[in-house]
């Protein structure tokens, strides 16, 4: 039976395209974490936070320290003074749309239910592709606007300016940590700099266990440890599911390492995903709903929807970008 025949009433048509992307619905929450190796590292974790609603993405953050303590004796008195070691740090929703439109002449051209079949896998795999290649552009740029915020804006270049979460980066608490070697930085040293980088953003037993790394950096440390005895991403605590994903990387003192083709080739993000995180609101992640514009053309389509957001919730010493040249 010829596909326009079987699936000649637009409804019935609409269903079928619902029943496949729902059923493909885990396919494009995928593409999604697929898009770059943060986002995947997160998700093979468990390190995606899920959040019911709300307006915004808000949570306490500790930017002082309780002065009520001191040493006593016998009926000495206590400090019970008033305290301000918390503040509030917000971020807004980023709605994401992409629709999946069938148009009635492919629909009819279709001859034969398994062409009408092959048209929409077809389209499907366009769809979770271009999920994929926007996810990684979000996730590495700028951000803000509509747009998720990008790792530009949570660990910039320059942490002393601008803003963040609401929040002034005059105050050093808001303030990640910035490295620039200028093209300094090879296979002779670059070990090291890790090393220094990690150091310094090691507080109190929190530490950076990401590492994202550009071309050009990745293969500097490839090449620096060529011969030498290193830990694959695969034997890493959650990297094996990291590798199947197609990403590739190794440990560096126990810290994931991870080239991913989206990060500028001169840079290197040092990230403590105890505090970043993408953040998604859970009823709306790859959701699948019906077209309510009027149309005009004949066609029949589906919008998928995700809305959420990339968030930091600490800053000083716990992040850092590393760049060997001003370009990339």
């Amino acid at each position: 039976m010829a596909a326009s025949t079987t699936y000649s009433a637009s409804g019935t048509l609409s269903n079928v395209i619902h029943a496949t992307l729902d059923k493909s619905r885990r396919d494009l929450i995928l593409a999604s974490a697929k898009s770059n190796a943060f986002y995947a590292w997160m998700m093979a974790n468990d390190k995606v936070e899920l959040e019911d609603g709300g307006a915004n993405i808000t949570n306490p953050m500790i930017v002082g320290r309780n002065p009520n303590m001191s040493t006593y004796q016998y009926y000495d008195e206590l400090p019970i003074g008033q305290t301000n070691e918390l503040t509030t740090i917000g971020y807004g929703w980023s709605r994401f749309g992409a629709t999946y439109i069938v148009s009635d002449q492919e629909v009819d051209e279709a001859t034969g239910e398994a062409a009408l079949v092959k048209l929409m896998d077809v389209k499907l795999t366009a769809l979770k592709e271009g999920i994929t290649e926007k996810f990684g552009e979000y996730l590495y740029g700028v951000g803000g606007g509509l747009d998720p915020l990008g790792l530009q804006s949570l660990i910039p270049d320059d942490p002393t300016a601008g803003t963040i979460g609401g929040q002034s980066r005059s105050d050093a608490q808001f303030r990640t940590s910035a490295y620039q070697f200028s093209g300094n930085l090879d296979a002779t040293n670059i070990e090291e700099a890790f090393d220094d980088v990690l150091m310094d953003l090691k507080l109190r037993g929190d530490k950076p266990d990401l590492i994202l790394m550009g071309r050009n950096i990745f293969r500097i440390y490839r090449q620096a440890i060529r011969d030498k005895f290193t830990i694959p991403l695969a034997q890493t605590k959650g990297g094996k599911s990291m590798f199947d994903l197609g990403f590739e990387g190794f440990s560096h003192n126990g810290v994931a390492c991870m080239y991913d083709e989206d990060c500028g080739v001169n840079r290197a993000y040092f990230i403590n995903s105890k505090y970043l995180r993408p953040h998604i609101f859970k009823h709306v992640n790859m959701k699948v709903k019906d077209l309510s514009a009027p149309w005009s053309i004949d066609a029949t389509g589906k919008r998928i929807v995700w809305q959420g957001n990339f968030c930091a919730w600490k800053f000083f010493r716990t992040h850092a970008v590393l760049r060997n040249g001003t370009t990339g």
